[in-house]
């Protein structure tokens, strides 16, 4: 029947709506009895709108008409639809219309206030219900459409007195009591109906509610005479509170309030229907529905618009409002959106004009907090609202805390706002003093902590009652965050202070908190915490903090009370490592107590992890598979200490029991839920990253023993101890054992002694797992076996299997590493060639033959397509495989990708211009630039260098613009033009002059600009010389010069501290000379780099110009390599004299050297002066100029730097002559200076009467022991270079001794006075050519002679012409 009728009237819809083209009127009067609910659930099914299963199945139309004549026979009784269409056409009023009756009216509202509260407490038990019988599922469906159709119910009625209402043409009476009797009854039940219509999720349903419930408050302001409105602003608030509960968007919810800010609650609208004015309630209903989808932005600007005095509707928040806001500024800080104000600025650029601290934080959320509490007066806001302030404060102080950004000063910004709730007499509850106290943790600032505890255990003491402000008294995790920051920030003997205190109090006055054992693991957690990011002594000393506080605990055990638990040693556990152990023991013993005596008794460090394990037991403390593991990890890389702690572990009977019972498995989760298998995978990790095979068949034997099979992990494990000794071919036999092959199972017992079968269960064999297949991959290709590898993948893709991203980012680092490693073999590879054949290489540059390599980086490439979204972590390895490789562009293409995501990290960046961006692939980038450039300097690559210089130079450009944006500046002109470093070096661009240089007048400029994250610093510019020097690009090096002078100039002696010891430097301490030295050292290879290649070229000009400007910048001497090749190319273009100035510069410049920088033992003989002079006489004499070499060695011999020839012990027979140490070209000078100074003694050469006595040495250094070098060729000098030759022979007994007649020292003296004075001759007769003027005359003839030459042959040229 009820289908039947469903039916009918579906039909008879369906055909009206098609007359209503023809006949609208017909539509209108034919379906004025229908419901609206109806009407509206028709047009979405004409819509194809969606609407919720409940909705959607029910009859509309019948059960609405049920419903209603339920309610309505006791009130009105029945009576006929044409009968009311009759009167009505007469004139009379409808017998339905219930306004003009308000007893009656609202006792028909009323009625609707239990049906839907009595529907509305069976969704509600139904939803609580855990487990429905059989047919509750249908059943609920039908709860949902009862509750659905009251609702719908009251739609209808409120509709249907509108529209009776509307189609009057008298005024009604009400008084306006009446009124507000029906208001009152109206606002109950529309609450109850939203509240109703949100529980099962109908948003439509509320919109609808709303809007007839305006419908009907509108007829009735229109056609009665009372100006008392019939709506209240709660009914929009609960609606939109409601409307937010359900999956309505944004733009319904916002609609709603647009319907009630602009139509019902506006000065200009026509009737005014709102009983009074928007009040803070509805304003926070709908700034909450903003907080839960995250509308910030949204959210400060309604709030702003409701708060502006010129606004037609204003709305005042509260304290609430207040709390909201903040709320939401805090949630956002976690979650890192970017947020804009409505004038299109950055919110976080916003400086507010009473910012608390002074200063603009990094963190805008923050500075728009201050900005939204200037707009609250003291009376609005309250504990609550300061509290949500604080947790902003909070939310900003932990993100801003990681090193290279500007930290958010949260400490003083806490301290700021309890002055000011102190101000406005408003007192902080425990609440917001443990906020308080939580900033100062996670600001790790312990003295704020304990400066906060004192004051709130003084206020707590004052017996003033008058007192308006006060603290409030401690509590228990007050206490706990104050000795967690003291413990955080490594006080920890003002941790255990605290404790002690607050025993003290606490048996002093009851009333005070004493702590119990949450406190205590409290202070050893945050021991643990700080550990992560210590050194080892720091990490030692909050060690023995932790192990005090647990001897503290251990001693109340006792007592029955505040004891450890098993937290508190696992925790402990955590601390535990072998680093920390050896520190402890080397510390003084005052400075360990009587109590640490686990310590003193103990040398080994696993005795210190199985005492603990002991002292759990004596104390009956539970040990769980969480204890175990940490212990096992803290022994490191011990694998028998890993052995030992797990079979303490099996042994260990309560632990069993435990372990084989599901309950009591249940407190823990993920791997630790395994039990005995978690503690025994530990083990088996320490001894697969060692290697230790025989402690892995321990293991697994062990584990068999107490009846517990391995799992996947453990499988795992095995792989990888099998992969760490290369022993590739068992893990081929371990995979397929895991298929169930007893073969390949026995091959694992006869060698590793390793039933693995046996200790699995029968459910998981076989076993093809992606993660075993993926290690086993891993491990292959960490041993270069390509084979196993190819073999173990075929395996994977016949049993179905598919490498997930990780295992597949696993083998791309594998592949990197491989290419990386053969890259190397191939530059070794070339450089034998080198060595071998010198001719095939051009300008030093060293070409390896990419084979291997270049396999591997392109399938690294490949598989690098595979992963979705790569980390910079990943795209960096792939990167540097390629440049090893010799892939430069495919390098490039992954370097400008980085730059692409970090250009987009950027922009998600509002903070001020000073901060210093934060994200992985602006942090993963400056080591990829210098790794890069490394490979380019390496094979001396300049393309390839100056193309990644171009893109680190524009992505630097990138973040200049991007400050300068922040601050609100305009980009500088030569930014905009600006020309490719790769142009501007290999086209012949001028350098300009004026390159970007920092002032190094103050002391703060120097520590900036070698820190810098992006961009090219001095290291980098140092390699592309290198690359550009290994590459013979001359001109390279000279354009480069000038854009390492600021690195260079930031190093002179004259800025550091050890120079002004009595200036006061403002800001950033003056660094040290020290410092300052170990940065020129990093840096001054780039000067040798430039020197050679221009040695290569021939370019002496460069060279020289290139060193005093490097001497210049730096204010100090080149490096002894650069000056040497300067007078390579010097010498090797015979300009000797340029040689013999260009070493008295250098050495006319004082030694900056340091304590901290002296050279070692071994080079104290060879010092910087010996070198110069030995590699200035070596170019010299290789190019014939003996007499400029000779002269080297007499100024170095005169100021000590150079050993002088002549021995002491020479005697009146013989002239002994020492050249131990001596080069070829350093012992020609040593003789030929020490004859002529010797000779030059008499007045005549003939009067020479000595033999000289030349000593070598035995050959005891020389690379053939005992077979003296110098002598032979010492003799072959004597014998070739000399003029006449010198006659040497060996000393008879001593073959390192040579022996030169004193004949031939006289004639070789003699010819020497003979050269020079004809030299002087030839000089003279030169000089009197000048000064006569024959010279002069002899060139103006012969010029003449060429010019009158040069006209005959012009006029017969002219005359041949003519003709």
């Amino acid at each position: 029947m009820k289908f039947c009728l469903l039916f009918t009237l579906q039909t008879t819809l369906s055909l009206l709506c098609a007359a209503s083209f023809f006949r609208p009127d017909i539509f209108y009067t034919t379906t004025s009895f229908i419901p609206s609910s109806t009407i509206i659930h028709q047009r979405r099914r004409n819509r194809n709108e969606s609407l919720p299963d409940s909705i959607g199945k029910r009859a509309s139309l019948f059960v609405t008409l049920q419903h209603q004549s339920a309610l309505g026979k006791n009130i009105e009784g029945s009576h006929n639809i044409d009968d009311d269409m009759s009167r009505k056409e007469e004139g009379a009023l409808p017998p339905h219309l219930l306004t003009v009756q308000p007893d009656k009216l609202i006792q028909k509202l009323e009625s609707f206030i239990p049906n839907i509260s009595r529907n509305r407490m069976a969704k509600k038990k139904r939803t609580l219900d855990p487990n429905p019988a059989r047919g509750e599922s249908k059943r609920s469906y039908n709860v949902n459409d009862a509750l659905i159709n009251a609702c719908t119910s009251l739609v209808y009625f409120l509709n249907n007195e509108a529209d009776s209402l509307n189609t009057l043409d008298n005024q009604l009476q009400l008084l306006t009591e009446t009124v507000e009797s029906i208001r009152g009854v109206l606002e109950m039940v529309l609450v109850q109906a939203v509240r109703g219509a949100s529980e099962v999720g109908d948003f439509v349903l509320i919109n609808k509610l709303i809007h007839e419930a305006v419908g009907y408050a509108t007829a009735v302001a229109l056609k009665t005479n009372t100006t008392s409105p019939l709506l209240t602003p709660r009914i929009f608030g609960e609606a939109i509170t409601s409307m937010s509960k359900t999956k309505a968007s944004h733009s319904k919810v916002k609609s709603l309030w647009n319907l009630f800010l602009n139509d019902v609650a506006s000065n200009s609208s026509q009737q005014q229907i709102l009983s009074s004015a928007p009040s803070s309630y509805e304003l926070n209903a709908m700034l909450s529905s903003l907080s839960e989808r995250n509308k910030v932005s949204a959210a400060l600007t309604l709030y702003r618009q409701m708060a502006e005095e010129e606004n037609d509707v204003k709305i005042e928040g509260d304290a609430y409002t207040a709390s909201i806001l903040f709320g939401m500024l805090a949630d956002s800080i976690g979650s890192g959106g970017v947020v804009r104000n409505t004038n299109g600025r950055a919110i976080g650029n916003f400086v507010a004009d009473d910012v608390i601290d002074g200063d603009v934080s990094p963190c805008w959320q923050w500075d728009e907090a201050l900005r939204l509490l200037d707009t609250f007066s003291s009376v609005q806001l309250n504990n609550f609202a300061y509290a949500a302030l604080l947790k902003v404060n909070e939310q900003a102080t932990e993100v801003y805390c990681e090193a290279g950004m500007i930290r958010h000063n949260g400490v003083q910004c806490a301290m700021s706002v309890l002055e000011r709730m102190k101000t406005n007499n408003i007192s902080p509850d425990v609440i917001t003093c443990s906020t308080l106290m939580t900033t100062f943790d996670k600001g790790q600032h312990w003295k704020a902590a304990v400066t906060l505890l004192n004051a709130m255990e003084a206020s707590s003491r004052v017996d003033d009652r008058e007192t308006k402000w006060s603290l409030p008294l401690p509590n228990t995790y007050t206490y706990a965050l104050a000795i967690s920051a003291c413990a955080r920030c490594n006080k920890g003997e003002l941790a255990l202070s605290i404790l002690d205190q607050m025993e003290t109090n606490a048996s002093i006055d009851k009333t005070l908190v004493e702590p119990n054992t949450w406190v205590y693991n409290a202070a050893i957690a945050a021991c643990s915490e700080s550990n992560q990011q210590t050194q080892s002594k720091a990490k030692a000393a909050n060690l023995l903090t932790a192990l005090k506080i647990l001897e503290k605990m251990e001693k109340f055990t006792s007592n029955g009370a505040n004891g450890p638990d098993t937290v508190s040693y696992n925790t402990v556990f955590s601390l535990l490592d072998a680093t920390s152990f050896n520190a402890l023991k080397e510390m003084n013993d005052d400075d360990k107590t009587d109590e640490m005596s686990r310590l003193k008794r103990h040398d080994r460090f696993a005795d210190v992890v199985i005492d603990l394990l002991d002292s759990m037991r004596e104390h009956g403390i539970s040990r769980d598979a969480i204890t175990y593991y940490n212990a096992i990890m803290a022994c490191g890389l011990d694998s028998q200490d890993a052995l030992e702690i797990f079979r303490l572990c099996i042994h260990d009977k309560d632990f069993i029991e435990n372990a084989t019972m599901k309950d009591s498995q249940l407190h823990l989760k993920g791997r630790a839920a395994s039990g005995v298998v978690f503690v025994a995978n530990a083990a088996l990790s320490v001894a697969s990253i060692t290697g230790d095979m025989p402690v892995v068949s321990e293991v697994v034997a062990d584990l068999s023993s107490i009846g517990a099979n391995m799992n996947s992990e453990s499988i795992r494990h095995i792989v990888r101890a099998l992969g760490n000794i290369g022993d590739c071919e068992m893990i081929l036999a371990l995979l397929i054992c895991l298929r169930g092959q007893d073969f390949a199972n026995d091959l694992m017992k006869e060698r590793y002694s390793i039933d693995v079968l046996s200790n699995l269960s029968k459910s998981s064999i076989p076993m093809i797992e992606e993660e075993i297949y993926s290690a086993a991959i891993t491990s292959s290709l960490r041993h270069d076996q390509l084979g196993v590898a190819d073999q173990v993948l075929l395996s994977m893709k016949k049993n179905g299997l598919n490498l997930n991203q990780n295992s597949l980012k696993e083998i791309i680092l594998e592949y990197c590493r491989m290419a990386i490693d053969s890259s190397k073999e191939e530059f070794k590879i070339a450089r034998l060639m080198k060595r071998q054949e010198p001719d095939i290489s051009v300008h030093g540059i060293v070409e390896p033959i990419y084979i291997t390599s270049l396999a591997r980086a392109k399938a690294a490439m490949t598989m690098l397509k595979g992963i979705e979204e790569p980390s910079p972590g990943l795209l960096s390895p792939v990167a540097k495989a390629c440049c090893a490789a010799g892939l430069w562009q495919e390098a490039r293409s992954i370097v400008r990708r980085m730059h692409r995501a970090a250009i987009r990290e950027l922009q998600q960046d509002t903070g001020p211009p000073s901060m210093i961006v934060k994200g992985e692939f602006l942090a993963e980038l400056p080591r990829l630039h210098r790794s890069l450039l490394k490979y380019c300097a390496k094979g001396g690559n300049i393309t390839p260098a100056l193309n990644f210089a171009d893109d680190i130079q524009f992505l630097a450009s990138k973040i200049r613009q991007h400050g300068r944006s922040l601050r609100g500046l305009k980009t500088r002109e030569e930014e905009s033009e600006a020309v490719l470093l790769s142009s501007r070096l290999l086209m012949d661009i001028e350098t300009p002059d004026n390159v970007p240089e920092t002032d190094f007048s103050n002391a703060g400029a120097l520590h900036s600009i070698l820190e810098r994250p992006i961009g090219l610093t001095g290291q980098d510019w140092k390699l592309i010389l290198i690359a550009a020097s290994r590459g013979g690009h001359w001109k390279v090096c000279v354009g480069t010069l000038p854009f390492i002078r600021p690195y260079v100039k930031e190093t002179h002696p004259m800025y550091a501290r050890d120079f002004f010891p009595t200036e006061s430097n403002l800001g950033r301490s003056r660094p040290s000379l020290a410092r300052l030295n170990r940065k020129y050292d990093r840096i001054a290879r780039a000067l040798t780099a430039a020197i050679l290649c221009f040695e290569a070229r021939s370019q002496y000009a460069w060279a020289i110009r290139a060193i005093d400007d490097w001497v210049e910048w730096s204010g100090r001497r080149p490096r002894k390599e650069a000056v040497a090749s300067a007078c390579r190319v010097l010498a090797k273009r015979y300009r000797g004299q340029e040689v013999i100035n260009l070493v008295a510069r250098v050495m006319s410049i004082p030694e900056i050297r340091h304590s901290d920088d002296d050279a070692p033992d071994d080079d104290i003989d060879y010092t910087y002066e010996k070198a110069l002079y030995t590699e200035a006489i070596n170019a010299l004499y290789k190019f014939g100029m003996y007499d400029e070499a000779d002269q080297l060695y007499a100024d170095g011999a005169a100021n000590g730097h150079l050993p002088w020839a002549v021995m002491e012990d020479s005697d009146a027979s013989n002239l002994k002559l020492d050249l131990h140490g001596m080069s070829i070209a350093v012992a020609h000078s040593a003789i030929c200076v020490s004859l002529q100074k010797e000779t030059a003694r008499s007045s005549d050469g003939s009067g020479w009467d000595k033999d000289a006595i030349i000593i070598t040495g035995t050959g005891r250094r020389s690379g053939e022991r005992f077979r003296p070098v110098l002598t032979a060729e010492v003799q072959k000098m004597l014998h070739g270079q000399f003029v006449p030759p010198l006659g040497a022979v060996s000393v008879p007994g001593n073959k390192g001794m040579l022996k030169i007649p004193k004949e031939d020292i006289v004639d070789w003296f003699d010819h020497q006075r003979r050269q020079k004075r004809d030299r002087l001759l030839a000089v003279a007769e030169a000089m009197r050519d000048i000064t006569s003027g024959e010279r002069i005359e002899r060139a103006l003839m012969q010029s003449s002679n060429r010019l009158e030459r040069a006209l005959r042959q012009k006029y017969e040229n002219v005359d041949e012409e003519a003709e």
